[in-house]
């Protein structure tokens, strides 16, 4: 039978007093194992030409540990009882970041300071000598779950982690994730990239997170927002989620990799903010036995289900499904646009859509080939700024 592209993970933040620790995966499958720890002679993870030299796990931690800080969020709300009088309540999030900049720039996740519609009240940050530091929040992407932290060092001198080029990365390379799970600060685990260019969700589940970095190193509530480290101790990513059918690690996490961050820090230091290009729709992969069974003129692409309204879709003229049918794989929506290129690539699934797009800035002019019915249609489309709340 046909399947769609579409995969669905059911992402859960850890509960209990510790909120925002980490973000899980939940998968009804078996979890895989990978394979166990190797050693490696180099890896070109800063993008020179020569290969650097290698540490040891002992090395990468007396070296780097001192740059990975603890953080507390404080969040707080309000509500009434059952009288009507006021309530308010607290929750502490705890989780992990490092050093990115002598003026005290912190990287960490969104989810550690960022609730699904609140901003922590309070952020503290726990350095490697204990010494506690109000921090203030510079900005998030909640769609990276990247956040920027500012502090005052005062007169300390802080150990700066270089944020490493992770293009260059391998399967199998040794890595290294610092952080606090469980609260305990200061614990690192060791492991290997078990796989690379993963998609992930985001927290709100409205973009998908691409070029994610796949490891066996040990994560765990409080681990989020702590750096994942390469043999050569440059920081290859941001360690960001876990897939397991229980809230503890299960032998796969997930990391932010470096260059996104390095794009998102650099905007949300400019203006506190992210850009993202949107087009503004939903649709699903098309494949023979679908294109024989409604009858398309193509049989690869994507069938746009939806046209948010107001998006740039919709404002190019794009047309989402009108019928419903069911099928034994579900319900799903026809009778819109397909989408066969973009910029003269061909797009075979939605992810392959998303990621020009992804290459591409806001309000730039795409090319799109569709077919409506079996015409085919060029149409150009000029990129809008993603809001937080839709999808791609």
């Amino acid at each position: 039978m046909w399947k769609t592209a579409i995969t669905s993970f059911i992402a859960a933040i850890i509960g209990g007093a510790l909120v925002f620790g980490a973000i899980t995966y939940i998968i009804p499958q078996e979890v895989l194992t990978t394979p166990g720890a190797t050693t490696t002679t180099t890896m070109p993870d800063s993008g020179a030409k020569t290969p650097q030299p290698t540490l040891s796990p002992a090395e990468v931690y007396e070296r780097y540990n001192s740059g990975v800080v603890h953080i507390r969020s404080v969040f707080t709300g309000e509500r009434t009882d059952f009288f009507g009088f006021p309530i308010v309540e607290t929750q502490v999030a705890e989780g992990s970041g490092f050093i990115i900049d002598n003026a005290g720039l912190i990287v960490t996740n969104a989810h550690v300071v960022e609730g699904s519609d609140v901003k922590a009240s309070q952020i503290t940050v726990v350095l490697s000598d204990k010494t506690e530091v109000e921090a203030k929040l510079l900005g998030t992407d909640i769609n990276t779950d990247l956040a920027l932290l500012k502090i005052d060092p005062g007169k300390r001198k802080l150990e700066v982690l270089e944020l490493g080029d992770s293009s260059k990365l391998r399967v199998g390379d040794s890595v290294y994730a610092i952080g606090s799970p469980f609260g305990l600060e200061g614990t690192m685990t060791e492991g290997i990239i078990s796989a690379l260019n993963r998609t992930i969700d985001s927290p709100n589940g409205q973009f998908k997170i691409r070029n994610v970095v796949q490891t066996d190193a040990a994560v765990n509530p409080g681990n989020s927002g702590g750096p994942l480290i390469s043999v050569t101790g440059k920081v290859i990513g941001v360690n960001s989620q876990i897939a397991a059918r229980s809230g503890d690690f299960a032998g796969i996490a997930f990391a932010v990799p470096s260059n996104t961050v390095k794009d998102i820090v650099a905007q949300l230091q400019d203006k506190g903010r992210a850009s993202h290009p949107w087009v503004g729709i939903s649709g699903i992969e098309i494949n023979k036995e679908l294109a024989d069974l409604i009858t398309l003129p193509v049989d690869r692409g994507v069938l746009i289900a939806q046209v948010f309204q107001g998006s740039p879709a919709a404002v190019a003229g794009l047309k989402g499904g009108d019928k419903r049918l069911i099928t034994n794989q579900g319900e799903i929506i026809i009778g819109g646009d397909v989408v066969t290129k973009i910029n003269g690539t061909m797009i075979t699934t939605m992810d392959e859509l998303i990621g020009i797009v992804r290459d591409n800035k806001v309000g730039e002019t795409i090319e799109l080939e569709i077919y409506r019915g079996n015409n085919r249609q060029s149409i150009s489309l000029k990129l809008g700024e993603l809001p937080q709340s839709t999808s791609e």
